[in-house]
């Protein structure tokens, strides 16, 4: 199990008095549609293809990320100039070494020309995710069409608002929290504003002060994890609530992580874990919201980590960056640093982060784990619902 992707908010200053380049044009409304099929990479990432500079990229869908983010690296070989600085922030960290540029990103037909991007080092993400990361498309797109999200059938479509024909459900309010949105849920019966965080691989994200101060955490197993944002690892609490109503349905025993000094002005964010129990259209312009939750979506298990162990992907092996208190991992001994070489006699290889092998720590409670270390020796893990 990889450590957990958190969400990959990133606010940024792009327009200040004085800036390095002339001042972008308005998006103009998209006038065509693009749809293409996208791949929802181990149900974390919403991955496409698209152009940045007349170049092929994988675009990673963020609507937490308040600007279009572009690796440094592919930046570099595509030749952009840099500009300014950029202040940033991450989901609860400043993220430093961020700077302006202006690229043309195009999606089929769907063309945003000179738009101010942010070009950072991605670098950090590659310990969550099993490839490059060379583009996060934020808000850009989002400004300018309408964005129709079917997990089932792995379709993403642009629409133009023009002609767009809403969903057959009534809409959620999106409401402005700076550059992003917000859209009500509830939390133990308390309605609650939560960013929309496409970003964010997890199923609920709340302010530790919040869930303090509402008793969130009181009374039920709490432990820890390691999430990455853009803004590096952290540690953060995490546990299972009950009672978070989103879209009109309740779900019981949602993952929810609780971090301190969460940086959006929403105590509570939603992401993948749980959105992806909807067919999703966002219009960001219209400022509002349709979820159709998909047959059985309260009744499907959420994913958990039940073994406590956070890992990278080193070549050929696993290392250890994380042991989650009061885990499995912990009572059997388990410290950071270690080696894994093989699960299951299955030796590790590059492509982990891609293969079914990946999801080892997701298996059901009271299933017994070979993991072979370093020195080549044998230790058993029972898995467990510890949280």
């Amino acid at each position: 199990m990889l450590r957990r992707l958190a969400a990959l908010l990133l606010v940024l200053a792009l327009a200040p008095a004085a800036p390095a380049f002339a001042r972008a044009p308005e998006p103009a409304q998209a006038t065509v549609a693009h749809t293409t099929p996208f791949e929802f990479l181990q149900d974390r990432q919403i991955l496409f293809p698209i152009t940045i500079n007349g170049r092929p990229a994988e675009a990673w869908l963020d609507s937490g990320a308040s600007s279009t983010v572009i690796d440094a690296a592919f930046a570099a070989g595509l030749g952009l100039r840099l500009g300014r600085g950029l202040p940033a922030q991450g989901v609860a960290g400043r993220v430093d070494g961020v700077r302006l540029a202006r690229a043309d990103l195009s999606l089929g037909g769907l063309v945003l020309p000179t738009r101010n991007v942010a070009v950072m080092d991605l670098r950090v993400l590659q310990a969550v995710v099993p490839r490059p990361v060379q583009v996060i498309l934020g808000r850009d797109i989002f400004d300018v069409a309408v964005v129709d999200i079917d997990f089932q059938a792995r379709q993403i479509a642009f629409l133009a608002r023009h002609d767009f024909r809403p969903p057959p459900v009534a809409p959620l309010p999106l409401v402005a929290s700076g550059n992003l949105r917000n859209f009500p849920i509830a939390i133990a019966g308390q309605p609650v504003q939560a960013l929309l965080d496409l970003g964010n691989s997890g199923a609920l994200l709340v302010d530790r002060d919040y869930a303090e101060a509402r008793g969130l955490l009181a009374g039920r197993p709490v432990s820890t994890q390691l999430a990455v944002g853009v803004d590096g690892p952290r540690e953060s609490l995490v546990t299972s609530l009950d009672g978070v109503e989103v879209g009109g349905v309740a779900f019981r025993g949602v993952p929810t992580s609780a971090t301190a000094d969460l940086v959006a002005a929403a105590p509570a964010n939603v992401g993948l874990a749980l959105l992806s129990r909807f067919h999703v259209t966002i219009d960001f312009a219209g400022d509002r919201l349709w979820l159709q939750p998909y047959p059985g979506a309260a009744e499907a298990a959420f994913r958990k980590n039940r073994a406590g162990l956070s890992v990278t992907v080193e070549g050929d092996h696993l290392r250890v960056t994380h042991v989650a208190r009061g885990s499995p991992a912990e009572a059997a001994g388990w410290r950071p640093h270690t080696v894994i070489t093989a699960i299951d006699g299955q030796p590790i290889t590059p492509d982990y982060a891609e293969s079914p092998l990946f999801r080892w720590a997701n298996g059901p409670a009271g299933r017994v784990v070979a993991l072979t270390v370093g020195d080549g020796s044998r230790r058993l893990l029972r898995l467990t619902d510890y949280y």
